[in-house]
């Protein structure tokens, strides 16, 4: 009978780790789930609010997939940034080019490029008619060449102080071919989408640095002030040039073809692009409109989903 009290006792505080993690887990993701909600509304109000649009349905499915849009591109700045710490090591048994600024740099340039060459394929990317500089191309060359020099930093005969000027060069590139297709072109490329990462994973390190490198709340006014900024970035740079096959806010091209008894433009066709779609109606925008139009559906005989000017296939039909 001796033995068998702690055998209970194990058993019962067994259970009670049990309720407390399921508790615990049940919780976060209540916790998740808000974040994830409210991070989607502000994403799409402030998205719509741009085209003069109303406040949208909070319970639709979009809501939550530009939450998680925003999320997604907020966590990856913060995993660089561990990364980037985890790399740049002050140990003297690490290799000598693990141990410099300009390795650290270069290992945010590399990462970021490299983020955003991949996460170009979700982004509705027009072509760029207008000449653009230095291509992707080139930058991919000037980024690799720093990142040879910053490995061959490991050699004794090495001419150390290359490092960092190769590692600045190679980041200025970028930063400036990011600034350029973004605020000039008005352009996503591989470098405006990296210049995402480079500037919020800049402010995370200049936030942890203000904190010692430690999760404290007492400057929450300035991180809340950071992240909303960040916030509205997304909302109305990279948010609205996401395919929305991947739940981004990119128009969608299409041909409209009205009513024969509408009265706007009876028995005649549009090209646009269409924001958002209700039981009422289309909100879209055609040519240098910066406001949407709003065309009920009373007044739509078809639309088709496409920039063919030549129309859908069962028009062509006898």
């Amino acid at each position: 009978m001796a033995t068998s009290e702690p055998t209970r006792g194990n058993f019962q505080a067994s259970g009670l780790d049990a309720v407390r993690l399921v508790d615990l887990i049940a919780k976060a993701a209540i916790v998740l789930a808000a974040v994830i909600y409210g991070c989607g509304f502000l994403v799409v109000s402030l998205h719509r609010h741009s085209y003069g649009l109303a406040e949208p349905n909070p319970l639709r499915p979009k809501v939550l997939a530009a939450g998680i849009l925003f999320l997604v591109f907020a966590a990856l700045p913060i995993v660089i940034f561990i990364e980037a710490k985890r790399f740049r090591s002050p140990s003297p048994d690490c290799p000598r080019y693990r141990r410099t600024i300009g390795a650290a740099l270069d290992f945010y340039t590399l990462v970021s490029f490299s983020l955003g060459y991949f996460l170009k394929l979700i982004f509705e990317i027009p072509p760029l008619s207008e000449p653009s500089g230095p291509s992707t191309g080139t930058i991919t060359l000037a980024i690799a060449l720093s990142a040879t020099i910053v490995f061959a930093d490991k050699w004794e005969r090495f001419p150390h102080w290359l490092v960092l000027p190769a590692s600045l060069a190679s980041c200025g590139l970028l930063m400036f071919c990011g600034g350029r297709d973004l605020f000039l072109y008005h352009h996503q490329s591989p470098a405006s989408i990296a210049l995402w990462f480079m500037v919020i994973s800049g402010l995370i390190s200049s936030e942890m640095r203000a904190r010692s490198w430690k999760l404290q709340l007492g400057n929450w006014p300035q991180s809340l002030g950071l992240s909303l900024t960040a916030l509205a970035m997304f909302s109305t740079i990279y948010y609205p040039q996401i395919q929305t096959s991947w739940g981004g806010g990119a128009p969608i091209p299409a041909i409209i073809y009205f009513a024969k008894d509408s009265p706007l433009l009876p028995n005649r066709n549009i090209s646009a692009r269409i924001l958002d779609e209700t039981d009422g109606g289309y909100y879209m925008i055609g040519g240098n409109d910066k406001k949407a139009t709003f065309i009920p559906r009373s007044e739509v005989a078809m639309v088709y989903y496409s920039d063919d000017s030549s129309g859908p296939f069962v028009l062509k039909t006898k």
